[in-house]
């Protein structure tokens, strides 16, 4: 089935919206029928002209000729992609440094304000109210340019992790106690199993935070069947496994492909009307990786959900380089 979609030239150009001589898939599919052709031709000239080996040479160079202006030609549509691509990421490397700068002074200033004591700068009850919306959503606007910095740095590979040695059940109970609001309003409530007392990992503890803010967070927004979301923290060798389950929508079948890709968004969700950039499990997969361990998951429809990564009790570079 995956080699039927790979031929899918049709697909795989309106995906890069480009037109056939421009798109990657259609340049080496003909590449290989001009290929096979040819050394078909060469055969039946060879043939036939066994003792005229002038014309056989000249075929061959003519062939020759053909397949380096092809591989050209395919090259330079790679050229495209690239530069495409590269001043896709400087666009969003500089226009996120840019919002940062005034994005900040806002919320400073709006923390002023909210923070100010009886005097002129001193806002009534209900302007407050208002102040704490903008300031909410400042905050939303922050949190997707730190996003958006944040692939950037991956794209780049100047993503760098501070690993140490941290417990994860710690880390774990910290970042539920900061959801847990959030989850009662939505009627759920998060538990916490440890199948074994060494939890410690060898991580960037920053990072692996931001990893499982998001995954809670999404467990929350797409949670429907059930007032329970479960967080289950075991040992798996020389690797710390943490899953978490929750019971809602489910991942369909054709989107469970593409679930860790930069800026994707199911449009099976699009009910749910949830915020964000489509790069949660991009960066997650990412960072998790990074830290010499694994993420996935295991969906059905309508049913349980399972989140899970793993990441190294030792600092396993240091043991195989030392």
């Amino acid at each position: 089935m995956n080699i039927i979609e790979s031929l899918n030239i049709k697909k795989h150009c309106a995906q890069y919206k480009v037109g056939l001589w421009g798109c990657p898939q259609f340049l080496f599919v003909l590449m290989g029928v001009v290929i096979c052709s040819t050394i078909f031709a060469i055969y039946i000239i060879g043939q036939r002209f066994y003792d005229e080996p002038e014309i056989v040479a000249l075929t061959a160079l003519f062939v020759t000729a053909i397949l380096f202006i092809i591989g050209h030609v395919i090259v330079s549509s790679f050229e495209q992609v690239t530069r495409a691509s590269r001043a896709k990421s400087e666009f969003i490397s500089i226009m996120s440094h840019e919002l940062r700068s005034p994005l900040s002074v806002i919320k400073w200033q709006i923390d002023v304000l909210l923070s100010s004591k009886p005097s002129p700068l001193a806002v009534s009850a209900e302007t407050a109210r208002y102040l704490k919306t903008i300031d909410e959503q400042n905050e939303r606007m922050i949190q997707i340019v730190n996003d958006l910095l944040e692939v950037n740095r991956i794209e780049d590979a100047d993503l760098v992790l501070h690993p140490l040695l941290f417990s994860l059940e710690e880390l774990t109970r910290r970042v539920v106690s900061e959801n847990q609001q959030y989850a009662s309003l939505n009627n759920l409530q998060i538990s916490i199993d440890i199948h074994d007392k060494d939890t410690v990992v060898f991580a960037d503890n920053d990072r692996i935070k931001r990893v499982m803010d998001h995954l809670i967070d999404n467990a929350i927004r797409y949670s429907s069947n059930s007032e329970k979301i479960e967080i289950v923290i075991e040992q798996r060798g020389q690797m710390i496994c943490w899953k978490i389950t929750n019971n809602g929508v489910g991942i369909m079948p054709e989107e469970r492909d593409r679930i860790f890709e930069k800026f994707f968004r199911s449009p099976s969700m699009a009910r749910y009307q949830t915020e964000g950039a489509g790069v949660g499990l991009f960066i997650a997969k990412s960072i998790i990786t990074m830290s010499g361990g694994s993420i996935w998951f295991k969906s059905f429809a309508n049913e349980n959900t399972f989140f899970w990564f793993t990441l190294p009790r030792e600092n396993t570079k240091t043991q195989k380089f030392a």
